[in-house]
């Protein structure tokens, strides 16, 4: 916005553009969890639809993203059953603190700083070894034949697909490249929102492609999803992480076949 006040709908303040940055950035944490973990990293803010008013499908994903309300005490409501409330991370994270971490229902979550926790940090750890089960070793799960499918959208506000590649990367270190490639994929879809978008809604049949790699040794490859609600009909190929869809130059932008799976580095990431 001129100036950089919030002056119009149609522009971003300077507040407003820094609260994105915040958004955008890793949160290091002074201290490491039980479970290994140092931080969590941050969104891929920008084309995310985080939210704003309408009916239908948009509706949900303005509850899942930023919501209408700001974060207080008593935290407003959230969830997808009601029209206004607050933001789904603050949500999780009052309700967290206040009976997983403290265990006291008055407790003020926002009084909790997550990188100097204090008297808090030891329970803080000690949870996160039976939620962030993390293991990267996943041998003997492989071993007996189990294959994995991964997918995550690019504009997904609840979880970071940032996360999930560090996950990703993790096991391909630790198990190796080769052996990671033999029972284990991972795909990144660029505009797909937390289990719902008005920009690019994915449907993908990954249970055939699973179903096909597990009983007929047929590893996926030159996989489709398909958008519902953005452009329904819309189709893009899956491309293995850190491969993304690229447009050819011609051909039809609203199909698969006009797109080439390429690995170079994009302004986003």
């Amino acid at each position: 916005c001129p100036g950089g006040a919030d002056t119009s709908q149609r522009c971003l303040s300077d507040a407003q553009i820094q609260a994105l940055r915040v958004f955008n950035s890793p949160i290091r944490f002074n201290f490491r969890l039980a479970s290994g973990e140092t931080h969590y990293p941050g969104f891929n803010t920008w084309g995310t639809d985080l939210g704003r008013p309408g009916e239908g499908l948009q509706l949900v994903v303005n509850r899942l993203g930023l919501n209408t309300l700001q974060p207080s005490y008593p935290m407003p409501v959230h969830g997808t059953g009601f029209a206004e409330g607050a933001p789904y991370h603050s949500g999780f994270w009052d309700e967290w603190v206040r009976y997983f971490v403290t265990r006291n229902p008055t407790f003020n979550s926002l009084t909790l700083d997550p990188q100097n926790p204090g008297p808090w940090q030891a329970r803080i750890s000690e949870l996160s070894l039976r939620q962030d089960v993390n293991r990267t070793d996943l041998t003997a799960f492989a071993r007996n034949g189990g294959k994995i499918l991964m997918a995550h959208g690019t504009s997904d506000q609840l979880v970071s697909t940032r996360a999930t590649a560090e996950y990703y990367e993790r096991v391909r270190r630790d198990m190796g490249p080769g052996k990671t490639k033999h029972f284990l994929r991972y795909y990144e879809i660029p505009g797909y929102g937390h289990a719902a978008s008005t920009v690019f809604n994915a449907a993908w049949d990954s249970l055939t492609a699973l179903e096909d790699w597990v009983e007929q040794g047929r590893a996926p490859r030159r996989q489709v999803v398909a958008d519902s609600v953005g452009v329904p009909g819309r189709t893009r190929p899956l491309c293995e992480y850190p491969g993304w869809p690229k447009y050819v130059g011609k051909g039809d932008v609203n199909a698969a076949s006009s797109f080439v799976c390429v690995k170079s580095r994009r302004g986003t990431r």
